[in-house]
């Protein structure tokens, strides 16, 4: 789900127990696909060497 419509927003709104103006729901529904991007990043594993910390020097077939 990459495009957030108006019946979603205001049910996670109502969810979290926020009211916010139009300026913000329309802000909000900009930034939905990138935020849904990044939690989808996050969600998968990854091994040790993805550690920002260990990373200095390794390739991509390291982080893998």
């Amino acid at each position: 789900m990459s495009e957030l419509d108006d019946v979603a927003l205001e049910a996670m709104l109502a969810r979290a127990g926020v009211s916010a103006t139009a300026e913000m729901r329309a802000r909000l529904k900009e930034a939905y696909a990138h935020v849904a991007a990044m939690a989808e990043r996050v969600r998968k594993p990854r091994g040790r060497m993805a550690e920002p910390a260990l990373t200095y020097g390794f390739g991509e077939e390291d982080l893998a």
